[in-house]
């Protein structure tokens, strides 16, 4: 008995669908797919910085250590060249003295140390244009006076301090203890060499 063409046909399509199918694999039955070239590609580590901790500016500001006798305070500043390039001082550093909210208390902020107290000479010197090199330090000082005298005056007692090399420049926030009383001034001493105030101060020691 003859097929009906449908079926004819149909019998023929079969085994070419058959034939179709098995050529859309990229290959024999178990061999993987060829790895992809970005994701095999090696990706370069990100180096880590050099100095981490150091600011943009290439320096750091940190507290260097007072002195505290008859109420006369001295606080200590060191900038720190952290950078890598040769780092210029000529002034004194601007500081600000700042409240429990981050802001600054309205006081008088000296340049030099003699209206505070005479004393002190060796941190009271001229500016002189500083050069510090990579991985070198150099130092200024904070003076006041820690009284209660004026009790019409809000007390100006802070414990950080804003800190920039010079007028102008961005700021570093420093912990510090500067507790000016209700005189509401400080005195701010040059940035000078490092060791230089040290070796002032042995100078005028008899």
């Amino acid at each position: 008995m003859r097929r009906p063409p449908l079926a004819r046909a149909a019998g023929v399509l079969a085994p070419a669908l058959l034939l179709l199918t098995a050529g859309c694999g990229t290959g024999p039955a178990g061999t993987p797919p060829p790895p992809d070239a970005d994701a095999a590609a090696p990706r370069p580590s990100t180096p880590a910085p050099e100095h981490p901790d150091c600011p943009a500016s290439g320096v750091r500001i940190t507290e260097d250590g007072g002195d505290a006798a008859m109420g006369l305070r001295v606080l200590g500043l060191r900038l720190t060249n952290c950078g890598t390039e040769p780092y210029e001082l000529h002034g004194y550093p601007a500081v600000a003295v700042l409240d429990e909210d981050g802001d600054p208390y309205p006081i008088k902020v000296l340049r030099g140390t003699g209206p505070i107290t005479s004393d002190l000479e060796a941190l009271d010197s001229e500016p002189e244009p500083l050069t510090v090199a990579p991985g070198e330090y150099a130092t200024a000082a904070l003076v006041w006076r820690n009284t209660v005298d004026d009790l019409s005056r809000p007390l100006a007692n802070g414990e950080r301090i804003s800190v920039s090399p010079a007028e102008g420049l961005p700021a570093q926030r420093v912990p510090a203890v500067v507790d000016l009383g209700t005189t509401g001034t400080l005195g701010v001493g040059p940035w000078r060499a490092a060791g230089a105030a040290e070796e002032a101060e042995e100078a005028d020691t008899p």
